[in-house]
């Protein structure tokens, strides 16, 4: 009996001892390196886009109403010839708002002066050329104003997977390039974070001012879009 005692004291002995060894072992946490890199590309926009707003007057709000639809049809009239609605491009009423307009008089009593209805028409086309001839048309209609004209690449998702690898691997380089001179070395990926998005976008502001100008057309330039694709990368290294 003494000596399976025995025997069980030196296992036990032996079992601890290795456990005990095992638990000293320690695991050094590897470190990281945050890394921002970017890669851009110039695109000829496919698509453009712009607001027309009719907006007019009367003293009940039927007549304003009225006023308006007579108004915009003769807008999208002049604007539908010269849209292919067949293929891609589009024409269509985005807002249309009916508002009772007051005057304040000096002492705080408001005045009701008439309606007024403002209706807003959206049109898309993928004809680039034909954007001052859209908009010389609907000028010539009386418009209020043109705005949000808007130049873009429709589907860039075409272009953003090539943008993102770039940035990604210019991101890998920079992670490489730091660790070695730190005496480290890259060891894996901790997180990334990829957006592509458009740098620039022309935007202008065009009113009915046009009409009155010597220039028998408006001139539009759409130039080039910028995409940008940006990674923010952090990467394990030790």
């Amino acid at each position: 009996m003494k000596k399976i005692l025995f025997i069980l004291a030196l296992l036990f002995t032996f079992v601890y001892s290795n456990s005990a060894d095992a638990i000293t072992v320690v695991h050094k946490d590897m470190g990281y390196i945050s890394v921002n890199s970017t890669a851009s590309k110039e695109i000829i926009p496919d698509t453009a886009s712009v607001y027309f707003t009719i907006e007019t007057s009367a003293p009940d709000s039927q007549s304003a109403v009225n006023k308006n639809k007579e108004y915009t049809s003769k807008v999208i009239n002049s604007l539908k010839p010269l849209l292919a609605i067949e293929k891609s491009d589009s024409i269509q009423t985005k807002n249309f708002i009916l508002k009772p307009v007051y005057k304040k008089e000096k002492n705080g009593k408001k005045t009701f002066l008439n309606y007024t209805a403002v209706n807003v028409i959206f049109v898309k086309t993928k004809n680039l050329e034909n954007v001052s001839a859209l908009i010389d048309a609907a000028v010539q209609k009386n418009v209020s104003n043109v705005s949000g004209l808007s130049f873009y690449v429709e589907n860039e998702k075409q272009y953003a997977g090539k943008l993102a690898q770039e940035a990604l691997s210019k991101a890998k380089v920079v992670a490489g390039l730091t660790a070695s001179t730190l005496n480290q070395q890259v060891k894996g990926i901790k997180s990334v974070r990829v957006t592509v998005y458009p740098q620039n976008n022309m935007q202008p502001y065009v009113t009915n001012e046009l009409k009155s100008s010597s220039k028998k057309d408006s001139q539009i330039e759409y130039g080039k879009v910028k995409l940008e694709a940006n990674v923010n990368a952090e990467f394990y290294v030790k």
